[in-house]
């Protein structure tokens, strides 16, 4: 057993001295600091979500930096609420109550009909307030086009 294991340990050593040598650990911090930037897993991920709000009169959306934007309107009351956001016109109407009609926006996003041009829709002016996130919203996942 003993002239086993003596094999094996001199294969391993002699097989480890095979192997490419490692660069010292400053040369390593130095190739990152020399312009390689390191890209985060988040940042590089093809989803972006989103969170689309109902608030009384409009429709709002927060982007994965947190600045809330100004998505569209809504108007009527309930049963029969309606919307009509400022990307290309889009517009719903009928809707029971705010659930339905935010996951109609949603369901639209999700499906492609608006794409890059979340972009580039305005800021909304008002103060979001601290309880934005305790009103009607839901959560909607896009796909970037690559």
């Amino acid at each position: 057993m003993s002239a086993i294991r003596r094999s094996i340990v001199k294969f391993a050593h002699a097989f480890v001295k095979l192997l490419p040598p490692t660069p010292p650990k400053s040369a390593k911090r130095d190739s990152n600091t020399a312009g390689t930037k390191r890209t985060h897993a988040a940042i590089s991920s093809p989803w972006r979500i989103y969170r689309i709000y109902a608030r009384p009169g409009h429709l709002l959306i927060r982007n994965e930096q947190g600045q809330v934007l100004d998505l569209g309107v809504m108007k009527g009351q309930t049963p029969n609420l309606t919307y009509r956001l400022f990307i290309r016109d889009l517009s719903g109407r009928g809707f029971a109550n705010r659930t339905e009609l935010l996951d109609d926006v949603a369901r639209r996003i999700e499906a492609g009909e608006v794409g890059d041009e979340l972009l580039t829709l305005p800021d909304w002016e008002k103060t979001p307030g601290a309880d934005l996130d305790r009103g009607t919203h839901v959560d909607v996942s896009m796909r970037t086009q690559r």
